[in-house]
This record gives structure tokens, sequence and C-alpha cells, in this order.
């Protein structure tokens, strides 16, 4: 789809308003008129920060996924597995409750999968309402009386491994790494003011990549990469979500650099997945070990670790975090940034602490 931003207008524009006011979402005097005013814009980065997205009021792919899901409730429609899979929000209760109720251990990320299929035919099962595998009025009347239990639970965080032993045998974790070599992902700053450093940013980050897969593969792991090496596949991001589930992975790690209309803003941000009422367990140890790991070694200020709900770390099967350790839009990290040397400083932070929380 075609991004929508300010001063945009048309039918998309107007669905999207209309969605956006069925969700109680404020469009003020203007209402539904097909134009991207500043309203408009008000609106969605209200609903972006409301999902943990990046609120840049840009409707791109991400978002505009996010605000279809968001009109779906748990009981509005029956739910089964199907191709192409159901998705929404009440796909994404129907996991969340599921996961706290003990039956499905991985992030709930609103897709009528074949994990969500087996973790509600288990619960049927278990319930002994005939396991059917279809989230009907039966399953919900049943969810619905336990839900004492399930609001008395105030997270549930249960991580996923795909085998636990396996860190105690000789085979080695896998690891795919990613970085965003298209327009229209997180992180990608204001066409108006920040295009010139798109190209740029992506050729830093794919440098990045491309040294950490030499440092972590001379460490013996198995590396893949959600991009081929001719950029002709893979370049956007629903395409290396996908690239990233079929390796099979145990762990993918997503480099960024972070942009900001404030030239002063600088220092090292990492991400993991944090949902409804649950998180990533093993993605927040893993970002902190990374971003404790940047900060201790390179002396870069600690913009934090953070929770959040990008396509990236919700939509992938893996233990997934997102590495941004500076600023491009920072006159000084820029000029940083463009040193081959210091994009392998940063490189050898990023796989030591891969390594180091691995083998920990």
């Amino acid at each position: 789809m075609q991004s929508m931003r300010k001063n945009t207008s048309g039918s998309n524009v107007s669905d999207l308003q209309r969605r956006l006011k069925l969700l109680g979402y404020n469009l003020g005097s203007t209402g539904v008129d097909g134009i991207f005013g500043q309203q408009t814009e008000d609106a969605v980065k209200k609903f972006q920060q409301d999902r943990a997205l990046l609120a840049s009021g840009v409707v791109d792919q991400e978002t505009w996924n996010e605000v279809v899901d968001a009109g779906y409730k748990i009981g509005d429609r029956l739910l089964y597995l199907k191709n192409p899979p159901f998705r929404g929000d009440d796909v994404r209760t129907l996991q969340l409750w599921l996961k706290i109720l003990g039956f499905y251990p991985y992030n709930e990320n609103g897709i009528f999968c074949e994990r969500t299929h087996g973790a509600l035919l288990e619960f049927q099962s278990n319930m002994n309402i005939g396991d059917d595998g279809i989230m009907g009025k039966r399953t919900v009347e049943n969810l619905m009386r336990l839900q004492r239990i399930i609001k008395a639970r105030k997270t549930s965080d249960f991580p996923y491994i795909k085998d636990a032993n396996k860190k105690y045998s000789s085979i080695k974790s896998s690891i795919v790494l990613d970085y965003n070599p298209g327009h229209g992902d997180i992180g990608n700053p204001d066409l108006k003011s920040g295009a010139s450093f798109i190209n740029e940013r992506i050729y830093i980050c794919r440098n990045i990549t491309g040294f950490c897969r030499e440092i972590l593969s001379g460490y013996g792991y198995e590396v893949r990469t959600t991009f081929n090496e001719d950029e002709s596949q893979g370049v956007f991001l629903f395409d290396r979500i996908s690239n990233a589930n079929n390796s099979g992975s145990d762990y993918l790690v997503s480099i960024n650099l972070n942009y900001s209309s404030d030239p002063g803003a600088n220092g090292s941000s990492c991400y993991y997945f944090r949902g409804l009422k649950s998180y990533s367990v093993a993605g927040l140890s893993l970002a902190g070990a990374i971003q404790d790991n940047l900060v201790s070694g390179l002396g870069l200020l600690d913009c934090r670790v953070h929770g959040a709900g990008y396509a990236i770390l919700k939509n992938t099967e893996m233990v997934s975090v997102l590495v941004e350790p500076a600023f491009i839009s920072n006159k000084e990290q820029r000029r940083q940034l463009q040193k081959t040397g210091y994009q392998k400083k940063l490189s050898e932070k990023i796989s030591e602490a891969i390594k180091i929380y691995i083998e920990d």
C-alpha cells in the first residue's frame, strides 16, 4: 500500500478516518472528510502510541494493519485455521488468554496460525468442550467464565524456547540478522526533513549487519539474514518477517539507526516485544545485554531498553530484538557512523553481547 501522511487525500484517507472514529479516536470538527489534516495526524499518532508503534503520524503498512486489526473484538466472528489466516485484535486477545492460562507460550501476534490452533485445541480438550479448533460461542463462554483467573494475572511472561536443552549440547544456536533496506519501516525519518539520511542509513546498517555476521560466524554460530545479498528480495518489512520465520532461527537481531528532528538527540536504545499484558522475557534479557555492552563499551548515552509492538518483534517466531545504537540525525554521531572502524566497533559490541547472552 502507499503510505498516507499529512496533506494526502482520497478514499483511503476516508476509510482510515472511519476506522479511527469507530475506535474512539477524536478527529475534531472536520470528522471524516477524506483529507489527512492535523487532527487526523494527531489521531494517528495517538493510535500509534497506544499500540506501541513509532508515533510518526504516517500510516504505513504496519500501522494500517494495526488499524484494521483493532476493529475486531473477541466474539465478533468465528475463528479457525484457514489460509490466509484470520488476523485481528480478537485473535490477539484469544492468544493472550490462552497464554495466561498456560496453553500458548508465544508472542500474541494477532494471527490465527498453527500454534494458535494447537493451543485452542489443547484448551478445548482440557475443558472437555469438544476439540474442533473453532473459536465459537461455546469456547468464548468457557473463556469468559475464566475471566476472574485471567484478570487476576497482572502479567503473562512466558518465554518461548524452542529447545531448552540446546544450550547444554554441542549444537550452536542459529541467528538471523536484519536491517531495513527499504523505505517505510520503523525509524524512517520524515520525508521532508530527513530524506537525505535514508540511503546513508541503509548503507551503514548493511555494513553493521555484515560485520556482525562475520563475527558471529567466527564464534561458530549459524548466521542467516532476512535479505538477499543482491537486494532483489526481502526489501519490504513483511517479506523480511517471512524470511526470518522461514529460516527456523533461534534469535533475530534487527539493526536500525534512530532519527529525530532534534539535532541534539543522541544515544543507544534497544527494543523487545511487549504485548497487551505480556512481554518477551528472553527478548528483554537479550536487549538489555546488548544495550549494556554498547553503553559501557563505547560510552554511548543510555536511552534505555523499551518494550514495543513493532511487527519485526511481534510477528517473528524467535527471540527478537531491535537495536538502534545511534542517531543518524545527530551531527557528531553521524560523523562517527560514517567511519568503517566505528561500524566495526558497534558490530563487535553487539556480537559480544549476543554471545555472552546465549552462552551464559
